[in-house]
């Protein structure tokens, strides 16, 4: 057993109030692992568990650890653990599946019947120096990637996997709305897959003026809909402008994302996508929400969702970045230390920063 002198946490105890504390660690199993967790990115489903102490209906009934986008390096390992060795640097796979129900043996382990995920109560997060968790849920980094762009490959791993499930191919066109840290990351992987042409659409210039400047090749600011005005209405005339504005075939677009989850935006993207394509929803917004459902069949759209990762989706994000097809640099926008962890949500809740990252270590 490794001797760690202290175990500081950032423990959510109650809406939008955090406590950086010393936390017990679990003894490491015969096939556990011990990561001295290096860094931690920040997200949506954080910042939801920041603000209501809980995810929809799913109230939490006791502090616990945020965080569950980290890597560091393995320090301790069980004694039957024979894929990673004392001295790795990997990411944590925070989605931890049963590997026996239906889903899990089809291939579908993202959404496992009975997964336990670190951050929601009562399975703590990595948001903490030190993590035990079992080693087939860490995958390796090389040397060459940054604690910081390790921080972002389980929401690019989220990417990979909505690539899978819209099937991106090279010479498609896709629309992305909601130019967030998800949305941004499916841009990169459309890139990355060989995409011929990606807009991105949002409510902020600055989103769009940095997707324009990274992955995009055109950008536009979502118009506003008067309150008297049909969504459909309104939809087709931004989509005609949007065709009319970038040359591209008035049909439509072959598959439509939505990072947002905002309503507007998916009447948009039911719009923007051609008869016969694809339209993703992966943005959470509203639990219900309208829809166009007569439009959908008229246009026989394949309309999906997309969730979390599967087995091979945290290789592939790995790889697309050692290799410099994808290039995490830019999303990081500010990173701050384990001491000031509510700085670092604030900053996430107003929204001024893309992808915050925060160092486990620095106390």
């Amino acid at each position: 057993m490794v001797q760690t002198t202290s175990n500081f946490a950032c423990v959510l105890v109650k809406p939008l109030t955090i406590e950086v504390k010393e936390v017990a660690l679990p003894a490491v199993g015969r096939e556990d692992v011990m990561v001295k967790v290096e860094a931690t990115g920040i997200c949506g489903s954080d910042l939801h568990l920041y603000n209501h102490f809980g995810i929809g209906k799913d109230i939490m009934k006791s502090p616990n650890p945020l965080g569950h986008e980290s890597a560091g390096t393995v320090i301790e390992v069980g004694p039957d653990v024979t894929d990673v060795a004392i001295g790795d640097r990997v990411c944590i796979e925070p989605t931890m599946y049963c590997r026996k129900c239906h889903n899990c043996k089809i291939g579908k382990t993202n959404i496992c019947r009975k997964f336990r995920q670190a951050g929601l109560a009562p399975t703590p997060g990595t948001l903490q120096q030190y993590y035990v968790c079992e080693s087939d849920f860490t995958v390796k980094i090389p040397d060459s990637m940054s604690w910081e762009e390790a921080g972002c490959i389980q929401p690019l791993a989220i990417a990979v996997q909505l690539a899978k499930r819209a099937k991106f191919a090279a010479g498609q066109t896709v629309a992305v709305f909601g130019c967030g840290p998800l949305g941004a990351l499916v841009m990169a992987t459309a890139r990355a897959y060989g995409v011929s042409k990606i807009i991105a659409v949002d409510v902020l210039q600055k989103r769009i003026d940095f997707a324009k400047n990274v992955w995009a090749d055109y950008g536009f600011m979502s118009p506003p809909r008067k309150d008297d005005q049909d969504y459909q209405d309104w939809a087709y005339a931004f989509k005609n402008q949007v065709m009319k504005d970038t040359g591209l075939d008035p049909w439509g677009f072959d598959v439509v994302v939505e990072a947002s989850g905002a309503e507007p935006s998916m009447h948009a993207g039911i719009a923007f996508a051609h008869s016969g394509g694809t339209y993703v929803q992966a943005g959470l917004g509203r639990a219900i929400n309208s829809f166009p459902t007569i439009e959908i069949v008229a246009k026989e759209l394949d309309v999906i969702g997309s969730v979390r990762y599967t087995a091979g989706c945290f290789k592939t994000a790995i790889d697309l970045v050692a290799s410099g097809k994808i290039n995490l640099r830019p999303l990081i926008t500010a990173v701050f230390p384990l001491s000031r962890s509510a700085d670092a949500l604030e900053a996430v809740r107003k929204g001024e920063d893309l992808k915050v990252i925060i160092m486990n270590q620095q106390v």
